[in-house]
């Protein structure tokens, strides 16, 4: 199980306004000179991966220093680059300063047990001097003013399992244990040092080419990009170690369930050759310090996943399972889902079908649902309507159409019928639908799974069945794996329904709901409808647009709900849950997560205190005037609506996805400090006025605590 998070503590403004610079230094080594020490396959292309994917996290961050050193870069990896960057950043790091180090390649222990990290011109007979030793990189962070420090670590993969040590013909085992004991002590000597692993003692770390890139270095990736930032679009090391963590872990675990289920697939046709299973690869944290390490901020860009495109064909009544299996599908699966029923021509379908074909890349899903009938020459039609039927040739022909796709075909026919007098035997009834799962197979890279049933019992028998297991996997945040599901349906299909499949795809993992972390805000289904007591279809359609200032204009509206033209915190404890709860949904999936009350809720409960800070202040206008204004100012501070000690005018707000997290919407609703006139002048710095300001906004978050 994932282990406990350290204790957090947020703070992003010395990054943000410039105060404080990200160093970065990323290794990463594919090819050796030394033929001795074997070459790998995807260390550049994590380094650079990496790299890119530093560069969206740390966009927010005006003062940064990248130096990248692989072998596509004019910076090649050679140990003397390596040091000269080093030495930049140790005389140049400020103590603010967070320096953020990052190797991927093999890792060796010597003659004298010191871990060497191999740069490309090290040299196996000389290793301690052709090489960077921990040791070497550990001593010259540790002289590195730069308070905050992270090293990941990629160099036990499972590519270095044929080296040797320096001296003998001795295999050597993995590096890990030496290089967690050096990295322990030196965390122990500083409270802002976090190392990351990418396996723990005694594993090896893999590298998976539909991932085009080791899996350690693929989540890191990920995570950066925006996986692992929390609800404020903050990303800190330890949250981005439980995400690599879960989603490595994960990973090799859908793989292997694959992998079992088409060795079992293969076995029951005769072949006795069995993929290997991956073996366990757990990333390892050492880290002793007690504050967050923050290392970027979710970029409003996002993470473009492959699309996933699906087509239902129902040709059978109604049913309200198929229904169901569609929501699944768009709102777990993240399909994009048409719907077609009993299609009356063939340019319908062929229409559907186009929609498919044009995916070069993720997954497509045809859910067909109907009878299986045989003509009097033995022939087997799928019967879509009365007056379209397909037969299997053709639907095979398609399919080749998009071999570079994922490919879920369903063939849900509740019983097959003849089409001349003479009955046909329930075997060779079933033996039609098993030649349809056996001549749509393809084993093309990309992967393909074939399910097929003919239930004789109702028409609704099977899709009762799909639709019970995908509802009652859509609880799990892992997702679900067409190997998972498979499995499941064997198992309540067994006595009830024959059912056949056909799985291939030892080249990345076939899913049918995705891993929750995947979704973006956009999939969640918000109710909009005028029951809860107002209107949000505008609301709902200007922040689709990405129009955000009209959106906060309407905000404002739908929230004034009394006479006057602010609300009083009476007037606040009283607002409808759901008219609140609704608008802080929308503003939330739109924004993916930047924006809304509720974001802003989580920013002030970072940033409360029960006492002052200002103990003289306290002394004179009271404890409570000073511990709300203090904590105000700070919010303000923190979502953008002051700058340089200003108040900023409505007009300057930033309205668009580039602004601070907790930005928006802004609360014109509350009168605002800046905006008081006292005896005729306006007032601007008053902590009295801001703090009876600022409980008015608490009370609009203590209102969505009711609501949620």
């Amino acid at each position: 199980m994932s282990p406990v998070a350290i204790r957090t503590s947020n703070s992003t403004i010395p990054l943000e306004t410039g105060s404080a610079r990200v160093w970065q230094l990323l290794v990463g080594v594919n090819q050796y000179l030394d033929k001795q020490i074997a070459c790998l396959n995807y260390s550049s292309q994590d380094c650079q991966g990496l790299a890119d994917a530093l560069q969206q996290a740390t966009q927010g961050f005006p003062q940064k220093q990248v130096m990248v050193h692989h072998d596509f870069t004019t910076q090649l990896p050679y140990l003397e680059a390596v040091r000269s960057s080093l030495r930049k950043i140790a005389t140049s790091a400020k103590p603010q300063d967070t320096v953020i180090f990052y190797f991927s390649g093999h890792g060796i222990i010597d003659s004298t047990t010191r871990v060497v990290l191999c740069l490309q011109d090290t040299h196996k007979d000389n290793l301690g001097a052709t090489g960077l030793t921990l040791q070497e990189l550990l001593q010259t962070l540790e002289s590195c003013p730069a308070q905050q420090q992270v090293v990941w670590l990629d160099a036990c993969h499972s590519g270095g399992m044929t080296l040797f040590g320096a001296k003998g013909d001795k295999k050597i085992e993995s590096p890990t244990s030496e290089l967690v004991n050096l990295l322990r002590q030196r965390a122990a000597k500083s409270k802002g040092f976090y190392a990351l692993l990418s396996c723990d003692q005694d594993q090896l770390s893999w590298e998976f080419p539909e991932l085009e890139h080791g899996l350690f270095t693929y989540y890191l990736m990920q995570g950066l990009l925006g996986d692992a930032a929390d609800t404020q679009g903050v990303i800190d090391a330890d949250g981005l170690y439980k995400y690599v963590y879960q989603q490595t872990l994960s990973y090799i675990d859908k793989t292997n369930q694959q992998l079992r289920l088409i060795n079992q697939q293969n076995r029951s046709i005769g072949i006795t050759e069995a993929y290997q299973e991956y073996s366990l690869q757990t990333p390892k944290r050492i880290v002793e310090g007690v504050g967050q390490l923050i290392l970027g901020l979710k970029s409003s860009k996002g993470i473009q996943h492959p699309k996933r495109k699906a087509l239902v064909i129902e040709g059978l009544p109604p049913s309200d399972a198929c229904q169901g299996i569609i929501k699944i599908l768009r709102a777990d699966g993240g399909f994009e889902v048409d719907y077609l029923f009993q299609p009356e021509t063939s340019a319908d379908l062929r229409s559907s079908i186009s929609k498919l074909l044009e995916l070069k890349d993720g997954a497509v899903l045809l859910y067909l649902r109907a009878n299986l009938k045989v003509t009097p020459e033995g022939q087997t039609l799928l019967e879509l309507s009365p007056t379209l039927k397909m037969t299997r040739s053709w639907l095979k022909k398609q399919l080749q159409k998009i071999p570079n796709v994922q490919q879920i075909i369903i063939l849900d026919c509740p019983h097959v019928q003849t089409l001349h007098v003479e009955t046909l035997h329930v075997t060779s009834l079933q033996q039609h639908l098993r030649e349809w799962v056996e001549d749509l197979q393809m084993n093309h890279d990309k992967g393909q799974c074939v399910i097929a049933a003919s239930p004789r019992e109702n028409l609704e028998q099977f899709t009762n069945i799909l639709f019970s297991t995908l509802n009652e996997s859509r609880k799990h945040a892992s997702g679900l794996t067409v190997a998972s599901w498979i499995t499941q349906l064997q198992t309540l299909a067994i006595n009830k329904i024959k059912l056949y499949f056909w799985l291939w795809g030892t080249k990345g993992i076939i899913e049918i709901l995705l891993n929750q972390t995947l979704f973006t805000r956009d999939s969640v289904n918000i109710d909009i409808s005028i029951d809860c007591g107002a209107n949000y279809q505008k609301l709902h359609d200007l922040l689709k647009a990405g129009k955000w200032q009209e959106a906060n204009n309407e905000t404002t509206k739908l929230l004034e709900l009394t006479h006057q033209k602010y609300l009083q915190p009476e007037d606040i404890n009283n607002l409808p849950y759901q008219d609140i709860n609704t608008i802080d949904s929308l503003w939330v999936k739109y924004s993916g997560g930047r924006f809304g009350f509720s974001v802003q809720k989580q920013i002030w409960e970072s940033l409360k205190s029960t006492k002052a800070n200002d103990y003289v202040l306290a002394i004179v206008i009271g404890n409570d005037n000073v511990k709300f204004g203090e904590t105000g100012i700070d919010f303000a501070n923190r979502v953008g609506w002051r700058l340089k000690d200003n108040w900023l005018d409505y007009d300057y707000l930033n309205f668009s996805l580039d602004a601070p997290t907790g930005h928006l919407p802004f609360f014109n609703f509350i009168e605002n400090p800046w905006r008081i006139k006292v005896l005729g002048i306006w007032e601007m710095n008053s902590m009295i006025l801001t703090a009876r300001w600022w409980q008015k906004c608490v009370c609009l978050f203590e209102r969505l605590d009711n609501c949620h």
